[in-house]
């Protein structure tokens, strides 16, 4: 529990990663399959998806890249990392919308925020020059 509480004292405020807004605090998404992963817009674009058990992470992402392309599931799924999208994936406390900074990677159960935002074909960032053509 102590450790559990020396995370979320070190975590760092949700924002975005692409724009630095603080991000909204995620609602219920009634236009959802799966309306148990709250998610919201940034006004950059870029849409997040919380899967609050930290065991939803593939769901989590094609609702997140749905919300950004507007596709069904199906062609979601299809999208390609780096030519098609960024994305960030942070440790996130649900109670107090924070990421957690303690750790990266993987901890069983513990909630994840899925970023996305799609790259569009005149974007100029650094990810959308090494696309292939």
């Amino acid at each position: 529990m102590a450790a559990r509480l020396k995370l979320r004292r070190t975590g760092e405020r949700a924002k975005c990663r692409f724009c630095s807004r603080t991000l909204p605090r995620p609602k219920k998404r009634e236009d959802s399959l799966h309306p148990n992963l709250p998610g919201a817009h940034c006004p950059c674009g870029a849409v997040f998806v919380v899967d609050p058990t930290g065991r939803n992470g593939g769901v989590a992402l094609i609702e997140a890249l749905q919300g950004a392309s507007g596709l069904r599931e199906a062609d979601a799924a299809m999208l390609l990392r780096r030519r098609d999208y960024e994305d960030f994936i942070e440790n996130y406390d649900t109670r107090d919308h924070r990421f957690i900074t303690g750790f990266r990677g993987y901890r069983r159960g513990m909630p994840r925020l899925y970023l996305v935002k799609l790259i569009s074909p005149d974007d100029s960032s650094p990810a959308a020059g090494d696309r292939e053509e």
